[in-house]
């Protein structure tokens, strides 16, 4: 008996895989082809030196290992044999499915499914998930302020016009609410139960989900689960402030990339040669905290076209000096050593989260999370999706 051939369906998250894909092959190709780009600059003998490119790479993906390490602190909890190596498995997971999502909001859903095959609680792992991004904002957060603070001159600099005026400070709105919006969910329960009365709501009336009854109390059940693990997660001080610790210098991992750029570029000393000020690992630790607010607006994956934008509008007094123009290499590298290398690094990890007994079962989980952790989408995030339209 021969199986009906699926039929081929076009959705709105292929059309966007499909658009930001072929934005990115245009992006790469400008700024390499282009005057002053990356063709141009390995032409010329002695303008780079990779090792320090080697360094960034490894600083930046540095982070991930200090995402395991407090993943892991988090699940052994209540889990105590959780392994490292699984651990390793679902921050690739999150960095993969966050980068190929737009707003990467796909991370976070596939690792509370991974975990569900790796027979963690659904309701736990997403406290221990929720608590650990809800830090790493907070920390971000502090980044950002500190830096405004430290160093308002170099914030300043991005207000040239009325648009990039409104594109930094909506950024930060955008970062702060973020965080607001999760500090919400993890501790007002009468807000919760608001939020999930109206996607009951939702439910009965457009009829998109089979038995919303079902459902619907299996989410509030989770939901219960989630606000109790909460609590126990936050009355173990020690586990807290060693996450913010960690995840501090995780933190710094991801904004000291650039740095290592402006280095392989021999800045420094082209810098000093005209008469200009020399950057510090301080100052681009604090110009990279507004590059990634303010990126964060852009909703594509990777936040595409966003995070070109705002490096160029506070890293271009660094990388263009008198008659040398490096900007446009140093944007291609450091998206090499920040999205790009972690991507291919990571995608073969999406392979985990194939369910080998059928996808039924792996859509019920992720719809679920999908309700629970992500206020701005119920039905994006599914495992059909994932399957069809990210090719993997």
């Amino acid at each position: 008996m021969t199986k009906e051939k699926r039929k081929f369906k076009i959705s709105a998250n292929m059309v966007l895989n499909i658009f930001v894909g072929a934005f990115t092959l245009y992006l790469i190709y400008y700024f390499c082809t282009s005057e002053d780009g990356l063709i141009d600059l390995f032409s010329t003998p002695g303008s780079f030196i990779p090792l320090w490119l080697i360094i960034a790479v490894v600083v930046y993906d540095f982070n991930i290992i200090i995402d395991s390490v407090v993943t892991l602190l988090f699940i052994r909890t209540q889990f105590p044999h959780f392994k490292f190596i699984d651990a390793m498995k679902v921050a690739f997971v999150g960095v993969f499915f966050s980068a190929v999502t737009p707003s990467s909001t796909g991370g976070q859903p596939m690792q509370l499914y991974l975990f569900s095959k790796m027979n963690v609680s659904v309701g736990f792992s997403s406290a221990c998930m929720t608590q650990k991004f809800l830090i790493y904002q907070i920390v971000t957060a502090l980044y950002s302020v500190f830096s405004i603070i430290l160093r308002p001159q170099y914030f300043e600099s991005a207000f040239t016009n009325f648009w990039s005026t409104a594109f930094v400070f909506m950024g930060l709105a955008f970062q702060l609410s973020v965080m607001a919006g999760f500090v919400v969910l993890s501790f007002c329960k009468r807000i919760t139960s608001k939020i999930l009365q109206f996607v009951d709501w939702i439910m009965h009336k457009m009829k998109f989900i089979k038995n919303p009854d079902k459902k619907i109390a299996s989410i509030r059940q989770e939901v219960e689960g989630f606000h109790k693990y909460n609590k126990i997660i936050m009355k173990n001080k020690k586990l807290l402030i060693a996450s913010y610790i960690l995840i501090f210098f995780q933190v710094l991992c991801v904004m000291a990339a650039p740095y290592f750029i402006y280095i392989s570029f021999g800045m420094p000393e082209i810098a000093s040669a005209n008469g200009q000020p020399v950057g510090s690992f301080f100052d681009f630790v604090c110009i990279q905290s507004f590059v990634v607010f303010t990126s964060n607006l852009v909703p594509l994956p990777g936040a595409s076209g966003g995070a070109e934008l705002a490096f160029t509008m506070y890293f271009s007094q660094f990388f263009i000096v008198g008659a040398v123009n490096k900007i446009k290499p140093a944007i291609l590298l450091w998206r090499f050593s920040s999205y790009y290398g972690p991507l291919i690094i990571t995608a073969p990890f999406s392979y985990l989260t194939k369910n080998k007994k059928g996808e039924d079962e792996r859509k019920k989980i992720i719809e679920e999370q999908v309700l629970i952790n992500d206020e701005e989408s119920v039905a994006e995030v599914t495992a059909e999706n994932f399957a069809q339209d990210t090719n993997i």
